[in-house]
């Protein structure tokens, strides 16, 4: 009995009202913008997809996007691990050792990226010269992160707002609760650039 909504999620199928972005549209339309900076060989940093439905979502956003490309999606090289910097670190030093490498790493958000931004340090691999990195949600940590995180802005403000007035709303005047589905930003920085051709 106690009114509620989901957030960072919409998806048509929901029967529940919620409050967010398509994840899987958000992460297709970066996949696609990477895919005109000319990369092809692509991998994908993700949190753990069983029982996620975000981070299923994005992983198949990805796979919309390669499949539009003509690309094949059994190429995409994908690491799934835990919510952290040091996975992210970890992810990337697996993905380094492909052969071919990768020249582009999605990751299922900003965290994760950073770590891999940091391993790419310590290895003295340039971002975005030998590898182009991209996040996902536009939190504080990849504004100041070095280089400067290319990624998905997503709504959090907007998504918390709107959800404080749809059950406020509820609440006091009995106004049925309502599913809203809000915009992401793809925000260019300096880990994406155009891919350079590995001998």
């Amino acid at each position: 009995g106690v009114p509620s909504l989901i957030t960072w999620v919409f998806d048509e199928k929901i029967t529940q009202p919620s409050v967010g972005f398509d994840n899987r549209v958000a992460m297709m339309e970066m996949t696609m913008k990477v895919i005109e900076f000319g990369h092809t060989r692509l991998a994908f940093i993700s949190a753990i997809t069983s029982k996620n439905d975000r981070a299923t979502a994005r992983l198949d956003g990805i796979k919309d996007a390669m499949k539009s490309a003509g690309l094949n999606t059994n190429d995409l090289c994908c690491i799934e691990t835990n919510y952290g910097i040091d996975e992210g670190a970890k992810a990337f030093d697996s993905l380094m050792g492909k052969r071919p490498r990768p020249t582009a790493i999605l990751c299922g958000n900003d965290v994760l990226a950073v770590g891999a931004l940091r391993r790419a340090r310590e290895l003295k691999i340039a971002i975005p010269q030998d590898v182009s990195i991209i996040g996902f949600d536009d939190i504080e940590l990849a504004q100041v992160a070095y280089p400067s995180l290319t990624t998905v802005r997503v709504p959090h403000r907007d998504m918390g707002r709107s959800a404080g007035h749809i059950l406020a709303d509820h609440v006091k005047n009995g106004t049925p609760l309502k599913s809203l589905q809000l915009k992401t930003e793809i925000v260019l920085r300096e880990t994406l650039a155009p891919v350079k051709i590995f001998l």
